[in-house]
């Protein structure tokens, strides 16, 4: 079995020992898995990309009907992030945050990740940018798992192959990268938090 590596190291500049995690990854990478295991391991709120998608994917029929597109979708979403930003922004600063999501190589992903890393310093708390990876095989085996589709999930194999072809949004200079293939959550959620010691 492969290990998963982690490399660079996040910078700190955090003063309430709380941190912002950004997990970020290809769907199916075990993004949620692994913010579960660490909401486990430390007591970091999860802030699944789910939750913003679902409360306007559910509502609005997604993947229901053909008329609905992704795109239909981009105000209302936006317009949920905002609310979801700005509650975590009224937390109590104890707490941590483990946000998730896929960013392409886009300005406007750029954006969101500086904008998270803003409101880590608002709060401060520590930004830890976390990107993750896995080969196309495994992808391609845990997309169709059970309990994917019960959260609005990609779960086409062939969607997710097209997916892939899109360049990922490049790790910023502090992040930290974990490669997935044949890690268990356990084991990368030990080897993330061994590394921010």
């Amino acid at each position: 079995m492969n290990r998963s590596t982690v490399s660079a190291a996040a910078e700190g500049g955090e003063q309430s020992g709380a941190r912002l995690y950004l997990l970020q990854g290809a769907p199916a990478v075990g993004k949620l898995t692994l913010a579960r295991e660490l909401e486990a391991r430390t007591g970091a709120i999860v802030v699944d990309n789910h939750l913003v998608n679902n409360a306007v994917f559910v509502p609005l029929g997604m993947g229901r009907d053909a008329e609905v597109t992704l795109e239909q979708t981009d105000a209302l979403r936006a317009r949920v992030l905002d609310v979801v930003l700005e509650a975590t922004l009224a937390a109590p600063a104890a707490l941590s945050h483990v946000f998730t999501n896929w960013l392409p190589d886009d300005p406007a992903n750029a954006a969101h990740v500086e904008r998270l890393r803003e409101l880590a310093r608002r709060r401060g708390a520590r930004f830890v940018p976390v990107w993750m990876s896995a080969s196309a095989e495994a992808l391609t085996a845990r997309v169709a798992s059970p309990g994917r589709a019960e959260r609005s999930k990609l779960v086409d194999p062939a969607v997710l192959r097209e997916l892939l072809t899109r360049p990922e949004l490049p790790p910023p200079a502090d992040a930290l990268t974990l490669e997935l293939s044949e890690t268990t959550p356990a084991q990368a959620a030990q080897q993330l938090l061994a590394a921010l010691a």
